[in-house]
């Protein structure tokens, strides 16, 4: 009896491993809960005001040109008027519903992200989304372990 309830205890936590998150879906990028990602610019400026600064920029992918929205700790890429990306430098942001942030330890990644975590490299780990063909990159200086960039990029 002790054997089948340690089998069954084996396999309940292999499978549970082997569930545990290491993708993003494309409907969890939020940020302070809101979800800017492929919205339209409209929705940057009414929730942040107008940018600090904004520049022009050339993107090569859809051979169009596109502005940066730079405000204090965060920087919206805006493509045909949506957007298309971001970096996010500032404490002040919370990435996604487990509320990943500038400044906190790179460790607090492990629980959430398992495999990105255990994969990650000297200063940075990639998390992928299960639906489109993006990532995430969240930086970290090496010798402190903080987080100190969150970025979403395209292949």
């Amino acid at each position: 009896m002790k054997k089948i309830i340690l089998i069954i205890c084996l396999i309940t936590i292999s499978i549970s491993c082997k569930a545990q998150d290491n993708t993003i879906h494309s409907n969890e990028i939020t940020i302070n809960g809101t979800q800017f990602f492929g919205n339209d610019v409209s929705l940057v400026t009414q929730y942040f005001g107008l940018p600090d600064s904004e520049e022009d920029y050339y993107y090569e992918m859809q051979e169009v040109m596109s502005r940066k929205y730079i405000y204090n700790g965060i920087l919206f890429y805006i493509v045909n008027s949506k957007v298309d990306s971001f970096e996010i430098t500032g404490s002040n942001y919370a990435f996604t519903s487990n509320n990943i942030k500038v400044g906190d330890n790179i460790s607090t990644i492990q629980s959430i992200y398992p495999l990105s975590y255990a994969n990650k490299k000297s200063n940075g780990l990639m998390l992928p989304f299960e639906d489109m063909d993006l990532f995430f990159v969240i930086s970290f200086n090496n010798s402190t372990n903080l987080i100190d960039k969150i970025a979403l990029y395209s292949y």
